[in-house]
C-alpha cells in the first residue's frame, strides 16, 4: 500500500496484486491490523499529506497527488 499511495488504486486491485480474493484479503487484513484495508490506506495517505504539508506544495496539489476526490474532501478528512 505504501508503494501505491500516490496512485488511484482500489482495495480489490491490491488484493489481486497480493494473489488473493478481496474478501479473504479484507478479513486477513482486519484480523492482523484491527482495521479495514481502506481505512488503513486512508490513514497512510493522511500521514503522507502531513509530510507533504511541510513543503511548499499547495494543499490542492497534495489532495490530487494523493488521489482524494477533491481538495474540500481532503481538508475535511484531514481535520477529522
Amino acid at each position: 500500500m505504501r508503494e501505491l499511495i500516490d496512485q488511484p488504486v482500489s482495495m480489490q486491485e491490491i488484493a489481486k496484486k497480493s494473489g488473493i480474493g478481496y474478501s479473504l484479503f479484507r478479513r486477513l487484513f482486519k484480523e492482523k491490523m484491527n482495521c479495514a484495508p481502506v481505512q488503513y490506506f486512508q490513514e497512510l495517505k493522511l500521514h503522507k499529506a502531513i509530510e507533504l504539508l511541510t513543503t511548499t506544495i499547495p494543499v490542492k496539489e497534495i489532495a490530487y497527488r494523493l488521489d482524494f476526490e477533491s481538495p474540500a474532501y481532503f481538508s475535511a478528512r484531514f481535520k477529522k
